[in-house]
């Protein structure tokens, strides 16, 4: 069974969503989801790839983006229990580029960070909502973003809210550290990890 999507134009998660419903629709066959913005080829890919799946990404001349999800053939990941040692349970939750408010809430947002990069087991996930997005995508917060790309070369998950970054008019090429995150994921993340807000 083959079937293609058109989820063109449509806000964060739905095109995730809509994925999601049509592979557990199929038994097996090929799936194409059709979509036309930054977010959603990352969202949809990383969606695809977290579920065991290889998913083909092709841009069109149209300036759509076509990816291709083939659905069938079970393949059994094997974990790397060394490589989960490596990681506490929990998930940082920053929905502020500040703690508290000022100078002072920019000093302790940066210090926090660094000083969890000195703990010999570290997050699995950091998550930036609202104005915390501005961490990772603006140019006078290039000391945290440093930080942030040291997490994130140990193997921890940066994702940035894409509802959020287009609420504040952030195109994704402005993104320095981590990836676009959706309502999917960081619900997902949010339910099967401790969390810890910022």
């Amino acid at each position: 069974m083959n079937k293609k999507i058109d989820c063109r134009n449509m806000a964060c998660p739905q095109p995730v969503l809509e994925t999601k419903k049509a592979l557990e629709e199929m038994d097996e066959g090929i799936l194409e989801v059709l979509v036309n913005s930054v977010s959603s080829v990352q969202n949809v890919k990383r969606y695809a790839m977290n579920n065991g799946f290889e998913p083909k990404v092709e841009e069109l001349d149209n300036g759509d983006t076509l990816i291709t999800i083939v659905k069938g053939y079970e393949c059994a990941i094997v974990a790397d229990d060394e490589d989960e040692e490596k990681f506490l349970n929990k998930s940082l939750f920053i929905k502020t580029d500040k703690v508290g408010n000022g100078e002072l809430g920019s000093v302790l947002m940066k210090g926090f960070l660094k000083t969890t990069l000195e703990f010999k087991k570290l997050p699995k996930n950091i998550i930036f909502v609202n104005e915390g997005v501005f961490l990772t995508t603006k140019e006078e917060n290039a000391e945290v973003i440093e930080i942030l790309k040291e997490f994130e070369k140990r193997g921890v998950k940066i994702y940035s809210c894409g509802l959020c970054m287009n609420h504040y008019n952030i195109p994704a090429e402005d993104l320095k550290v981590g990836e676009i995150g959706n309502a999917y994921d960081t619900m997902d993340m949010l339910l099967h990890t401790e969390v810890i807000s910022l």
